[in-house]
């Protein structure tokens, strides 16, 4: 049974999402955001404004197959901004800027439009990216990061959210946007939320014990940070490792692009030295390889029988993660 929040309760104009506003406070956020909240008393209520225009205001839109660009995408003119040096406003303003002028959003979109207008009320938001498990999902060779969502803290607490998923459908076979608001997916519980929604940074599960997915049987989670690279290849195949302590488990992944790939700046969220070092998680870097190699190997004594997961990293980014099941008695074999 879907989890549904009263949220009407919570509003006394929750029946006014979709009346006109005048182009110079719909197509600015902090205008809009001021106009939207000038009766809420409380970080839910103003959370609950926002939420809800965006679903009621901004329709989805798909990739146009022929050319991997978005339909109906327009881009902001250079006039749009200062020029001034250190005036240039952040990614996600300029993304909500867009999103507003045309009302159509994929998913990016939608994160990066609440994420600004909760800055502009006061409240703390976070994009996050992962994997969201829906009908269409391969298990087998889809288990990578393909969606983005939010994450919003409320009264000292961080809650999930799916606004894109809120907002409606996809019509099949039409391909058509269908608006259609589900509250399932405002501050849904994160144990059930990570049952569809699986992000590339664990901490946002907001659960202690982290799950285990049923895709891991089939193949390693592919991090955000895999697409960026020109890797044809991994080993093992499978996204579970059973192992001892004592064993020293050997991976590779294969690339067609070498020395393209070391020439792209790694993702500074996923720098080893800003992630939680905690007993569960481990990172691997590889061996030392000479240029031009395209099988790059790695190897991981594991000393320890309390980490769970593995990460595989490349040019400092992560791009793989295995689960490790790890049995307590010693051994010195090596899994080929």
């Amino acid at each position: 049974m879907k989890w549904l929040p009263t949220i009407c309760l919570l509003l006394p104009f929750c029946k006014g999402f979709t009346q006109n506003i005048q182009p110079a406070v719909s197509e600015n956020p902090a205008s809009l955001v001021a106009y939207l909240t000038q009766n809420s008393h409380t970080d839910k209520e103003k959370v609950v404004a926002i939420f809800r225009w965006i679903t009621e205001n901004i329709a989805y839109y798909r990739p146009d197959p022929r050319t991997g660009r978005k339909k109906n995408q327009s881009m902001l003119n250079n006039n749009d901004f200062p020029e001034e040096p250190g005036e240039l406003p952040s990614l996600d303003e300029r993304v909500a800027l867009q999103v507003l002028r045309n009302k159509k959003a994929v998913c990016e979109g939608y994160a990066r439009l609440f994420k600004a207008m909760c800055n502009h009320a006061g409240i703390p938001a976070r994009v996050l990216t992962g994997y969201a498990r829906t009908n269409f999902t391969s298990r087998d060779n889809r288990f990578r990061s393909n969606h983005t969502w939010n994450a919003v803290r409320i009264d000292s607490n961080w809650h999930l959210l799916d606004i894109t998923w809120a907002s409606g459908y996809i019509a099949w076979p039409s391909g058509e946007f269908v608006r259609h608001y589900d509250d399932y997916y405002f501050l849904t519980p994160p144990e059930k939320f990570v049952q569809h929604h699986y992000p590339d940074d664990p901490r946002w599960i907001l659960l202690t014990e982290q799950p285990v997915l049923p895709e891991f049987r089939q193949t390693p989670f592919r991090q955000k940070s895999f697409s960026k690279y020109s890797i044809t290849a991994f080993y093992p195949a499978k996204g579970i490792i059973e192992t001892s302590v004592g064993d020293t488990i050997q991976l590779e992944l294969e690339t067609g692009a070498v020395e393209r790939n070391m020439s792209i700046a790694p993702d500074s969220l996923w720098d080893p030295a800003y992630l939680p070092q905690t007993a569960l998680d481990a990172f691997v870097q590889p061996e030392t390889q000479t240029p031009l190699q395209n099988t790059i190997r790695y190897r991981f004594p594991v000393q320890s029988g309390n980490i769970q997961w593995l990460y595989v990293m490349y040019n400092n980014d992560a791009v793989l993660r295995y689960r490790l099941q790890i049995k307590k008695q010693e051994a010195n074999n090596s899994i080929q």
